[in-house]
């Protein structure tokens, strides 16, 4: 199989860096487009077993690094989940370009599930999507990570740290001014929700919550004994044999 390495732009100008991998033999059956978590890039573990699976399958897929990771330009400090979504958008017009009148679906995992949830929301023409350990209360975030004290210093000084990295104000405004619930409520295209039980990051309850809030065809698949990384190698691999499935299916 072919693997592209390429560039593109969102409507910020910033350039994007994702790597295209085209199908082993013959036409594309689809595409797909994969979206990595927060503090994660495109060429994880997870997203590269996926991409070279579902190409030997004959789907043509784009992973690609958020405007501040990996070979991407922008700042990891500029981070918002809106910011995502331009980002996913202008993917999403680079795949229909080159794979015209195909069907195309996409995967995020963690922040990247919730950005392609919102995008999922306002683009009805996407044929599936699957989400992995995704919030579907990303406002939650400051209370998991910081103290109320910390939170108010944020707002006051303009910026907080994240494992030793800056995050802008930005995020924070960005946060509350999200309704995920209300706007998943939108998506027509069919869902697979993956999420381990044993998430200490995004808890698992928020994937049933998902589950009741989407109104069409969905799915819903726990993983058992699984963590917010899947480092647990059973559990990574029937998420990306699950995902997989249901990705070829609904883009073939």
């Amino acid at each position: 199989m072919n693997e592209e390495r390429i560039s593109f732009t969102n409507s910020h100008g910033d350039t994007l860096s994702g790597v295209l991998h085209h199908p082993a033999q013959g036409a594309s059956r689809g595409a797909v487009i994969l979206c990595h978590g927060m503090e994660s890039n495109k060429d994880s573990d997870k997203l590269v077993l996926l991409s070279r699976a579902l190409a030997q399958g004959g789907v043509m897929v784009l992973r690609f690094d958020f405007r501040y990771v990996g070979e991407s330009s922008g700042r990891f400090e500029d981070i918002t989940y809106s910011g995502e979504v331009e980002d996913l958008t202008a993917a999403h017009s680079l795949v229909q370009s080159r794979n015209p009148g195909g069907k195309t679906a996409i995967l995020g995992s963690s922040m990247g599930g919730t950005v392609a949830l919102l995008f999922a929301a306002q683009e009805p023409g996407l044929a599936a999507l699957v989400t992995v350990a995704a919030p579907i209360h990303p406002e939650r975030f400051p209370t998991r990570v910081l103290t109320p004290a910390q939170t108010e210093e944020w707002r006051a000084q303009g910026f907080t740290r994240y494992n030793g990295q800056r995050i802008n104000l930005s995020l924070l405004h960005d946060l509350e001014s999200l309704n995920v619930p209300k706007a998943v409520q939108k998506i027509t295209c069919p869902v697979l929700i993956l999420h381990g039980d044993a998430d200490e990051i995004v808890p698992v309850e928020e994937a049933y919550e998902l589950n009741a809030c989407l109104i069409n065809s969905k799915r819903l698949s726990i993983l058992p004994a699984a963590d917010h990384r899947l480092s647990n190698p059973a559990a990574m691999q029937r998420a990306i044999a699950e995902a997989l499935d249901w990705l070829t299916q609904h883009v073939s």
